[in-house]
C-alpha cells in the first residue's frame, strides 16, 4: 500500500440500529454522502460484523433488542480502540449522554437528528480517524518524509498540534497559528496549558499524569467539545479530535482543532427558535403533540402535557400507551390512517381523560408531518376541548325539545312564518283547526287560508309586521275544506326573518 493510501474502509459506516425506517433513512442519508453502508439490527450482529471487517465509523442505538447500547459499545472497543462510535438515540436525558461519552462514544445525538449535523460529526470522526492513521504512518517514516508530513500537516484546514509524553508542544501548524494568534517560534516547546483557558488546566495535567502510568488517554478516538485560549487572551469555542500513539519509547498526542464558533451560534439561533416556536405553541388555546411513526411524542405543548399532569420535558419522548394506556390503540389507528393515506383526519370528536380523571369532550385534527422530501414521518395532533359547546348544544337540544313541547301541548293554534308570509312551522292544534296535514300546510302561503274577498289584507298585515309592530286583530279564515272559522289572531315578529301567530278559534 502506497504511504499515501487510506484502507477504503474507513469511508465504510456500520449502522447499528433496529428501527427499519430510521435504518433505511440513515442509509439513503450515508450512500448519499458517499459512504459504504452495512446495516444490523442487533448488538450481537454489530460486534460480528465489527470483527470480520474493519470500519470507519458506528452508529448505534443505546436501545437494541438483545444487548444494552453500553454493552456493545464496550465490545467494540475492545475489538478496535480506535474506532469511533456514535450514539443515536430517542433518549434526551444528560445522564445518558455523559455516561455515553464517558464510555468512550465520539458523540451522542438525539432523534429526530439533524440530517446535516450527522452527516458533519460523522465525517468529523472519520476525518479524525484519518488523519491520525496518517500520523501514526508519519511517525515510522519520519526521517525520510518529514517534508511530506510537514506539507500534509500545514495544508490541513484545521488547526493540528502535536505535543510529547510531558505535555509540551512538539509541531504547530499553520492552521493552529490562525486559530490562537502564536506563531510556530513562540508556541513550541510550551506546555499544551499556553493555549488552554484555566479552568481546564487541573484535569489536563492530571489527564498527563494517568496517561504516563497506563500508556493510554481517555480522550483518544473522541471528538470534545472545549474552549481555546488565544494569544490576547480571548476564548473561542473549539471542536478537538484526540488520537495518540507511542514512538521511541515515547508517548504522543496529536490534536485536530476545529473554530466552531459559527456552529455555535447557529445552534444558538436555533435554540433560539425552538424556544420562540414552543413559546407560539404554547399560546395556541388546544393540546398539540408531533408524534413519529411509532407511536412516540416528539413534541407537545403547554397544554398537551398539563392535561395528564406532566411536564412538556416528561411527555416528549414518551410513548402514547405509556402516557394513555387505555386509549392509545385507538389514537395509533388513526394516526396510521393517516400516515398511510397522507390526508388529514378532520373533526374527530371525542372523550378525553385528563390526568385529573375527569373526562371532557374535545374535537380532533389529525395532519401529517412530512420531511423535505415529502415523506410522512408523523402526525401532528391538534385538539380543542369542546366540553362547553357540547354543554351548549345540549342546553340548546333541550330548550328546543320543550319549545316544541310548549307548541304542541298549547291550546291555541301556533304558526312560525317567514317574512314573505310562508308558513315554516305549525302545530298539531292549528292543523286541526285548518283542517290540513303539516307538511300540507307548510306548502302554504298565509293568504291562502284567509277567504278571498280579504286575501288582500293579509299583505297589510305582513307589512306591518315587518316594520316590527305587533298585530291583533279578528279575522275570518277559510280551511281546507272550504269552511269559514272566525279567528283571533296575535302576531309578533321574532327576529330578522321570521314572525309567529297565536291563533284562537272564536267559532
Amino acid at each position: 500500500m502506497d504511504a499515501e493510501q487510506l484502507p477504503s474502509h474507513l469511508s465504510s459506516i456500520l449502522i447499528v440500529e433496529d428501527e427499519p425506517d430510521i435504518c433505511l433513512a440513515l442509509e439513503d442519508l450515508l450512500r448519499h454522502a458517499g459512504y459504504t453502508v452495512r446495516s444490523v439490527m442487533t448488538g450481537r450482529e454489530a460486534l460480528h460484523e465489527a470483527e470480520q471487517n474493519p470500519f470507519g465509523a458506528v452508529i448505534l442505538d443505546l436501545g437494541l433488542p438483545d444487548l444494552s447500547g453500553f454493552a456493545v459499545l464496550r465490545g467494540l472497543e475492545e475489538l478496535d480502540p480506535l474506532l469511533p462510535v456514535i450514539i443515536l438515540t430517542a433518549s434526551a436525558q444528560d445522564s445518558h449522554t455523559v455516561e455515553s461519552l464517558r464510555r468512550g462514544a465520539a458523540a451522542y445525538i438525539t432523534k429526530p437528528y439533524n440530517p446535516d449535523a450527522l452527516k458533519i460529526i460523522l465525517r468529523q470522526a472519520v476525518d479524525a480517524r484519518k488523519l491520525a492513521l496518517k500520523m501514526h504512518r508519519a511517525e515510522h517514516a519520519l526521517s525520510a518524509s518529514e517534508e511530506q508530513f510537514r506539507h500534509v500537516v500545514h495544508a490541513a484546514p484545521d488547526g493540528i498540534v502535536l505535543a510529547d509524553g510531558d505535555g509540551k508542544i512538539v509541531s504547530w501548524n499553520t492552521a493552529a497559528e490562525r486559530l490562537f494568534g502564536h506563531t510556530a517560534g513562540e508556541i513550541l516547546g510550551q506546555p499544551l496549558t499556553a493555549i488552554m483557558p484555566t479552568r481546564y488546566r487541573e484535569d489536563h495535567q492530571r489527564g498527563l499524569e494517568r496517561a504516563k502510568v497506563t500508556g493510554e488517554s481517555p480522550l483518544t478516538g473522541r471528538m470534545i467539545e472545549l474552549h481555546g485560549l488565544r494569544k490576547d487572551g480571548s476564548e473561542f469555542p473549539i471542536e478537538v479530535s484526540l488520537g495518540t500513539w507511542r514512538f521511541g519509547g515515547q508517548m504522543y498526542s496529536c490534536g485536530i482543532i476545529r473554530d466552531i464558533t459559527q456552529r455555535k451560534e447557529a445552534e444558538a439561533k436555533l435554540l433560539q427558535q425552538q424556544i420562540e416556536q414552543q413559546v407560539l405553541l404554547d399560546l395556541i388555546p388546544a393540546m398539540v403533540w408531533y408524534k413519529d411513526t411509532h407511536n412516540r411524542i416528539v413534541r407537545a405543548n403547554r397544554h398537551a402535557a398539563e392535561s395528564i399532569n406532566k411536564t412538556v420535558a416528561e411527555v416528549e419522548g414518551q410513548s402514547t400507551s405509556d402516557l394513555y394506556p387505555e386509549e392509545a390503540e385507538q389514537y395509533y389507528h388513526d394516526d396510521l390512517q393517516v400516515v398511510g393515506s397522507g390526508m388529514p383526519k378532520l373533526g374527530i370528536v371525542e372523550l378525553y381523560q385528563m390526568g385529573s380523571g375527569e373526562k371532557r369532550w374535545v374535537q380532533t385534527d389529525k395532519v401529517p408531518y412530512r420531511d423535505p422530501q415529502g415523506n410522512v414521518i408523523g402526525v401532528l395532533v391538534f385538539a380543542q376541548d369542546i366540553t362547553e359547546r357540547k354543554q351548549a348544544e345540549a342546553a340548546l337540544q333541550e330548550s328546543e325539545r320543550q319549545y316544541r313541547l310548549l307548541m304542541e301541548e298549547a291550546s291555541d293554534g301556533i304558526v312560525v312564518l317567514d317574512l314573505d308570509g310562508y308558513f315554516r312551522m305549525a302545530n298539531s292544534k292549528i292543523c286541526r283547526m285548518f283542517g290540513y296535514t303539516r307538511e300540507e300546510l307548510l306548502q302554504l302561503h298565509v293568504r291562502d287560508t284567509y277567504i278571498p274577498a280579504e286575501q288582500a289584507l293579509a299583505q297589510q298585515s305582513l307589512e306591518r309586521i315587518r316594520a316590527d309592530k305587533p298585530v291583533r286583530f279578528n279575522r275570518s279564515l277559510q280551511r281546507k275544506n272550504g269552511t269559514v272559522i272566525l279567528v283571533e289572531i296575535n302576531a309578533v315578529k321574532m327576529s330578522d326573518d321570521r314572525y309567529f301567530e297565536i291563533i284562537r278559534d272564536l267559532t
